[in-house]
């Protein structure tokens, strides 16, 4: 017989079928399990809360641009993704300030995909200048906000190449490579941009800014990022005020494209000529 001998309270003798007694262990290790998830799950949102969490996230940011951050709070979203507020870094010659970075991950992904799937910074206030080098700080932003102010015909402080620039760009001065590669969607929205020479003195500065970043990989297993790029005013000291600024590249590596350059009003600066990237360059730098 499937069944269980079991003695009453009254002395007489009670059989379970043993089915039943499987469904009930299976669904008190099915309770047990969600508890454990329920359990882990705020403890992953109480964890990303603390000082020692908040430092590691610190650390992190200050490897990648280079600078010393300093985050003010680190918060999880419901799909524990990250909310960090009041990030900042200043320096002597520079500084990066942003009032909300939002990070999202790739949890399930193959392995030649990056964990990070999107990157949204919202109220972005950089500042840019040279270092004893010659080189703009913090150098992940130098190289391209000097690509993206050089396209229009100006150039800010610490920058060699006058003139607009389509097709190849060199590296930044010294040849020191930016110390971080995009590789994940990128959004600012509303940012501001100021370029300072040596001395502290404002050079050019860009307001109402408004940047997506989104990388691809090409065939040879090179990433190709295209930048889109929109200002609501640009303006250089002693210079051309530009409002209505949109600039479109693609970055290929070590090489730069000008796809589109316009703009609402060019100020006194005259109209650059149609941009056309050289797209038989762009082919072959994918290629190599």
């Amino acid at each position: 017989m499937d069944a269980k001998i079991n003695s009453g309270t009254d002395g007489s003798i009670q059989t379970a079928p043993r089915g039943a007694l499987g469904w009930r262990v299976l669904w008190a290790l099915l309770w047990t399990l969600v508890l454990a998830a329920v359990l882990g799950y705020g403890a992953l949102h109480l964890f990303v809360r603390t000082v020692c969490f908040r430092t590691r996230v610190e650390a992190e940011l200050s490897r990648l641009t280079g600078m010393e951050m300093h985050v003010g709070r680190v918060r999880a979203t419901p799909s524990l993704n990250l909310k960090l507020r009041d990030v900042i870094s200043v320096s002597r010659d520079a500084g990066i300030g942003a009032r909300t970075v939002r990070i999202r991950w790739r949890w399930f992904r193959p392995r030649d995909v990056s964990v990070l799937e999107s990157l949204r910074v919202e109220g972005l206030a950089v500042t840019l200048a040279p270092d004893a080098d010659g080189v703009l700080q913090p150098a992940v932003l130098g190289g391209m906000s000097r690509m993206l102010l050089e396209s229009t015909g100006t150039r800010p402080a610490g920058t060699d190449s006058p003139g607009a620039l389509i097709g190849p760009v060199a590296p930044a001065a010294g040849g020191r490579p930016s110390p971080v590669r995009v590789v994940g969607p990128v959004e600012v929205r509303w940012g501001s941009v100021r370029w300072q020479d040596a001395a502290g003195n404002l050079q050019a500065a860009v307001s109402g800014l408004e940047l997506s970043w989104i990388s691809m990989a090409a065939a040879n297993g090179r990433r190709v990022a295209h930048v889109d790029c929109r200002a609501a005013e640009v303006k250089v000291e002693n210079g051309p005020r530009i409002t209505g600024l949109h600039v479109e590249l693609i970055d290929a590596g070590d090489q730069w494209f000008l796809v589109d350059l316009g703009a609402t009003d060019w100020g006194s600066a005259p109209p650059p000529a149609p941009a056309a990237a050289d797209y038989r360059d762009l082919l072959d730098a994918m290629d190599d």
